[in-house]
């Protein structure tokens, strides 16, 4: 996970979990073909999705139509980075996320400020903090702790 940072990470499950709107289901057969296209590996149960799960890749496919090359080649590269990651990796950056989530704005401007300063960190600086953090992460046992990831 060196390599993989956290940002592009914590952008998918923002671009994913952002989307909570909705009301009633949207039939595969009223959607413009462009929608289809990029809807197609749900056709086949498109109709036993409940109506959120329709909605939020609906939102997605809207949103995608909307990407420039650029970034939709971006997000095709964090989505394959994400599928890579072991489980547990995915179930704690999810847990991660739901924390951060709940803090209140002073607390997320805290955060970006430090990630903002890391990232002006030359790669060996970073690596290093990050070996440091790892053996700091290790040696407190914080992995067992509820409070923050």
């Amino acid at each position: 996970m060196t390599k993989l940072t956290l940002k592009p990470i914590l952008f998918v499950f923002i671009f994913f979990f952002s989307f909570n709107t909705f009301a009633n289901p949207i039939d595969w057969f009223k959607l413009k073909p462009e929608e289809q296209k990029i809807l197609r590996p749900y056709a086949k149960n498109w109709s036993t999705l409940d109506e959120e799960k329709q909605h939020k890749l609906y939102s997605i496919s809207q949103e995608w139509l909307q990407m420039t090359p650029e970034r939709k080649r971006r997000l095709k590269k964090r989505l394959k980075d994400w599928k890579r990651l072991t489980p547990k990796v995915r179930k704690d950056i999810k847990k991660w996320f739901e924390w951060y989530q709940q803090q209140p704005e002073e607390v997320k401007k805290e955060i970006q400020r430090k990630k903002t300063l890391f990232q002006k960190l030359s790669l060996k600086e970073q690596k290093k903090m990050e070996l440091q953090w790892q053996h700091n992460f290790k040696s407190k046992n914080y992995a067992g702790k509820t409070q923050s990831p």
